[in-house]
């Protein structure tokens, strides 16, 4: 297939685009600096540079493909505030929309990248695709934008297709920020008790994921993925620094650490969604590589390059 993918050298439009072209398909990616897409085009993918909010840079691409993927985000910096997250939603509903109603307009399919925060905290109930959304404040923008993409599917004809990550960790993205980055300062703690789970993907797997869903996806579907064994906050940061052969960090209670990094952002880390991936094993006849955080991490670790201590 002939598949256009936004976000392209993002984390994880850029592992999308490495599994896409390796199972044989043709691949161009929206991007905006030329130097951070130059490993992808040696691989054989073409670029288009665009902006989530110009609509005109890449909408011309959707009828020379069969499929368009968004995992485009807008990236911003700084303490994570409320005017910060209307603008990354504000951003993603413009450039969604827009492709979908290309999509329409020219019969192509197109897989928006959601998440696992749009269903909010629910303890330690099990999550599937069925499960009422309650979105946390980083998944309040995608739920709103998965609402009007259903609307499209069944007013329409939208060929739609849903992906909702769980926490997508690899060697860059919100793991290295979040983690890896404030292990090697020796600021890494456990945000809050650390008893609300979360339901981890490794990178590959993930986008393995998508691949899988252009072959075998029904549309108007939502499609969670993430690995087997959702873990607490606690045991996953608890099997980062195990795996590095340091010592159990300490915690620190969420209402301080939203001061330095934003209410929003801790809100939704401290929720807890503990989720299945047994309707994409199932109709996708997907299976993570990794199925547990715990088998993943150690391969991460030495990618990023992270000192024996």
């Amino acid at each position: 297939m002939n598949v256009f993918v936004t976000g392209a050298t993002g984390f994880v439009g850029a592992a999308v685009v490495q599994e896409l072209l390796h199972q044989g398909h043709q691949v161009i990616g929206l991007i905006r600096d030329p130097a951070k897409a130059a490993s992808l085009i040696q691989q054989g993918m073409v670029s288009q540079i665009g902006e989530m909010t110009a609509p005109q840079t890449y909408l011309p691409i959707v009828p020379t493909v069969d499929a368009v993927i968004q995992t485009a985000q807008l990236g911003v910096t700084g303490r994570f505030t409320n005017p910060k997250k209307a603008k990354i939603n504000r951003a993603d509903e413009t450039m969604t929309l827009a492709l979908a109603k290309a999509c329409i307009e020219h019969d192509k399919v197109l897989i928006y990248t959601s998440g696992c925060f749009n269903y909010g905290d629910h303890g330690t109930d099990w999550i599937d695709e069925g499960t009422p959304a309650r979105p946390s404040p980083l998944g309040e923008g995608h739920a709103q934008v998965v609402a009007q993409l259903m609307w499209l599917y069944q007013q329409e004809k939208l060929k739609l297709l849903v992906l909702s990550p769980g926490f997508v960790y690899g060697p860059g993205g919100l793991f290295k920020t979040a983690f890896y980055d404030t292990l090697q300062k020796g600021q890494l703690r456990v945000f809050g008790q650390g008893q609300n789970y979360w339901s981890p993907i490794q990178v590959d797997d993930l986008a393995r994921a998508y691949g899988l869903a252009l072959r075998h996806g029904r549309y108007g579907e939502v499609y969670n993925i993430v690995d087997d064994y959702p873990l607490p906050l606690r045991e996953l940061v608890d099997a980062i620094t195990s795996a590095q052969g340091v010592k159990t960090v300490g915690s620190i209670p969420a209402w301080l650490i939203g001061l330095l990094i934003g209410g929003p952002l801790v809100k939704s880390l401290t929720s807890s969604f503990r989720v299945s991936n047994a309707k994409a094993k199932r109709e996708l006849r997907w299976q993570p590589q990794y199925g547990r955080f715990e088998a993943g991490i150690d391969a991460v670790l030495r990618q990023l390059h992270q000192p024996t201590v």
